[in-house]
């Protein structure tokens, strides 16, 4: 098997483990939205992440979507979120994780949809 390939399954089975806590929360009206939202991130993070080792491009162990975005731009990847909902989401990673700090604007419903494109995008793309 072919390792990249391998790796980029890897990386959508753990892009699956956080939809599933990410629908949960979701679902949930007393989950705190930072806490849905690092899921979201999360999972949009290692589909991107599938997506740029699946062609085979190199990048450095980054939480950074935008910077991940961009990477796939530039080998040809058309990522199916825009550019600007991955930089709103982004530091949901760790950033706004912890109290005190103001989180960019996310509905729980934006993630959603973009998770369901992304999804649906990696399964049409990552098809072997």
């Amino acid at each position: 098997m072919n390792p990249q390939a391998e790796q980029a399954r890897e990386l959508v089975a753990a892009a699956e483990r956080d939809i599933v806590t990410f629908d949960v929360l979701f679902r949930a009206a007393e989950a705190p939205i930072e806490a849905t939202l690092f899921h979201a991130q999360q999972a949009l993070e290692k589909m991107i992440k599938a997506a740029l080792v699946r062609q085979g491009v190199v990048f450095r162990r980054t939480h950074d979507l935008v910077e991940l975005f961009e990477l796939a731009a530039a080998a040809g990847i058309a990522i199916p979120v825009s550019r600007e909902l991955l930089a709103r989401l982004g530091p949901y990673a760790v950033e706004f994780r912890y109290l005190g700090v103001r989180a960019p604007q996310v509905s729980t419903q934006e993630a959603a949809k973009a998770i369901a494109s992304m999804r649906e995008w990696i399964r049409l793309t990552q098809a072997d």
